[in-house]
């Protein structure tokens, strides 16, 4: 059960950022830019669906054992490497901020979904 709660708590993180799949005007409320560029409008957008398709994988894991490895590694990927990439630029303050501050949550429930899945079992 504890494990099912922590894959969807980690399916919920990376799921609340989809907005921009269906409304871009809301690039500007998540990131703080204005969608004019439409190269920076398709990568957004396209971040967005990529963050939803690891979401649902995770939930997808929180009811079916045999997906946990492959939503771990997406989930785990996905989180290791923005913060990485966030430190590695010097932690910017501003919306970059929120993201790792939501992704510094997803971080336990995550470690907590690995050692279930692949320690323990």
């Amino acid at each position: 059960m504890w494990t099912s709660l922590a894959f969807a708590v980690v399916g919920a993180i990376h799921l609340m950022p989809i907005a921009p799949v269906f409304v871009p005007e809301t690039l500007t409320r998540l990131y703080g830019i204005t969608p004019g560029d439409s190269t920076l409008l398709v990568l957004l957008r396209h971040r967005a669906l990529l963050l939803a398709l690891v979401g649902i994988l995770c939930l997808w894991a929180s009811w079916s054992a045999p997906v946990r490895p492959a939503a771990l590694l997406a989930a785990a990927i996905n989180i290791l490497g923005f913060l990485g990439f966030y430190a590695l630029y010097g932690n910017p303050a501003g919306t970059l901020r929120t993201i790792a501050i939501a992704d510094l949550i997803a971080l336990p429930p995550l470690a907590f979904a690995a050692w279930s899945t692949l320690v323990r079992s």
